[in-house]
């Protein structure tokens, strides 16, 4: 009876513990950078890479600046702020958006929701693959129609 007792024991303590929920304000403070593929509909798939580098407001929110590197174009900089507004929710800006920014965590994944120019509604799925590396899923939709999706990796560098 004992052995058994120590025996589960033993397994409880070595039993892994729940993962800490993703929290994107702390994986993005500092440099990190990703690398994609950005497909629009009636177009060829075109390569996208992403430089980003994040830093702390006073309140605990954050400034996210982002260099977008796309084939044929000169790279363009947008900016993100996120705060924390409860234990799994985020909103915030985005120069690229034509309103809020609303940003909800379950467990390990991210999701991301905001709506563009020309009624394009954005829809990401960020899902953590190690503790320095994200993998990014966007879909882009109009008028309930899908008509762009990007598949990214997002590295942390610092």
């Amino acid at each position: 009876m004992i052995r058994v007792a120590l025996l589960l024991v033993s397994l409880l303590a070595a039993a892994p513990l729940a993962a800490e929920p993703f929290n994107p304000v702390e994986f993005f403070r500092g440099r990190s950078h990703g690398q994609g593929v950005l497909k629009v509909i009636f177009q060829s798939s075109k390569t996208i890479s992403v430089d980003s580098f994040g830093t702390s407001e006073k309140d605990g929110s954050l400034v996210l600046k982002q260099i977008i590197h796309e084939p044929g174009t000169d790279p363009r900089t947008r900016y993100w702020k996120l705060r924390q507004d409860g234990a799994n929710r985020f909103s915030g800006t985005l120069t690229d958006a034509a309103g809020p920014v609303r940003v909800d965590v379950k467990g390990e994944r991210v999701r991301i929701r905001y709506t563009g120019q020309n009624h394009l509604n954005f829809d990401q799925l960020l899902t953590p693959v190690g503790p320095r590396e994200v993998h990014n899923t966007m879909r882009v939709r109009r008028f309930g129609i899908t008509v762009a999706h990007y598949d990214e990796v997002i590295r942390k560098l610092d």
